[in-house]
């Protein structure tokens, strides 16, 4: 073959090619990373498998513990695996923005002002709501005799036995405090002093969890009987296994989970189109099919039921209830706040 007719033969096969793959919908990839367990696999149902069905935009799937040195590691090496990440922490998109490891956001192509407030900033966008809660065991707790707040949550004598709380500073030093007595209006600036006092009082029956899933396989096994949680977990295990467990909303903490493009992320523009896709409100209501966190969209709302809006921690019943979680005060003095978690837990 003379090499004219050659070099011709490869150009009509890649021209054959790159028309197949249109034909196919086969439009590149995006890396997402995520908490797993109960709130993957919503985020699987609700945004990644439609998504890709509707763009050809094919969605590989990462999982983390929110470990802010990950992130940091991968940009500072020039080697980001990951494209779209969701981060819990509003301390940690504060400090990725500060130490440049976070891409800006383009919402050229959405309309802020649908937004809840808080919702957005320059280096993320709010998934959905939710709180760290009290749940509890309702065959072990019956009628009335249930922890009603953080307060009995500390009381060994009226409510025995183990119980679990996340063991991380965030979220555990407010809970000692409000446990304490403090005032949820006054909760901020913590008093690191009081909330470690607090802790110590039940620190010989605490069972430690570091990843969303354990405080509901913790409570499934009956290795405790109460424990801190991500609201959207326990319904997750209630409406799939029926799990006889039930969460409080007083006292609860509550935030966002956050989309966040790490700095050099290689599939920046189809993670773009995911955060696009997953901000539409039928999308969102479609997430309220798998787990109860609340949307960040106004419109979301617009068509829930009152059985639907009961079960979200943005509803009006239980927003009053909640503190909303200081990123701020975090991003300020985390540094300071883990050098003396971590020496209190050693002791």
């Amino acid at each position: 073959m003379k090499p004219y007719y050659y070099y011709l033969l490869l150009i009509v096969l890649f021209i054959g090619s790159c028309n197949n793959n249109e034909k196919t919908g086969q439009k590149g990839q995006v890396v997402v990373c995520s908490y797993g367990g109960s709130y993957q696999e919503a985020q699987r149902k609700a945004f990644f498998e439609p998504f890709e069905k509707e763009t050809g935009i094919k969605v590989i799937e990462a999982n983390w513990s929110g470990e802010y040195a990950k992130i940091k590691a991968m940009v500072s090496a020039k080697n980001v695996q990951w494209d779209l990440v969701t981060s819990a922490e509003a301390s940690d998109v504060i400090r990725g923005a500060n130490d440049g490891i976070l891409e800006k956001l383009d919402f050229s192509k959405m309309d802020k002002s649908t937004f809840l407030p808080g919702a957005l900033s320059d280096y993320s966008q709010g998934i959905d709501y939710f709180s760290t809660a009290l749940a509890y065991r309702t065959d072990v707790f019956k009628n009335d005799n249930y922890p009603k707040n953080w307060k009995d949550f500390w009381d060994l004598k009226k409510y025995p036995g183990k119980r679990s709380l996340r063991k991380d500073p965030r979220t555990t030093l407010e809970i000692a405090l409000l446990a304490d007595g403090v005032d949820m209006k006054s909760l901020y600036p913590l008093d690191l002093g009081r909330a470690f006092k607090s802790l110590d009082k039940i620190k010989n029956n605490i069972v430690w969890w570091t990843t969303g899933s354990q405080p509901v396989e913790f409570l499934s096994s009956k290795e405790v009987t109460m424990s801190s949680v991500f609201n959207g977990r326990v319904w997750a295990a209630v409406k799939k296994d029926h799990l006889p467990l039930q969460v409080e909303w007083n006292q609860g903490i509550l935030d966002l989970d956050r989309w966040i493009i790490p700095k050099g992320a290689k599939n920046l523009e189809n993670a773009m189109k995911l955060i696009e896709y997953s901000s539409r409100p039928e999308v969102q209501d479609r997430m309220l099919q798998y787990i109860n966190y609340g949307p960040t969209i106004k419109k979301a709302y617009d068509h829930l039921s009152q059985q639907e809006r009961v079960i979200l921690p943005t509803s009006p019943e239980n927003y009053s209830k909640q503190v909303l979680f200081d990123g701020g005060w975090w991003a300020k003095n985390e540094q300071k706040v883990l050098e003396q978690w971590n020496e209190w837990l050693l002791k």
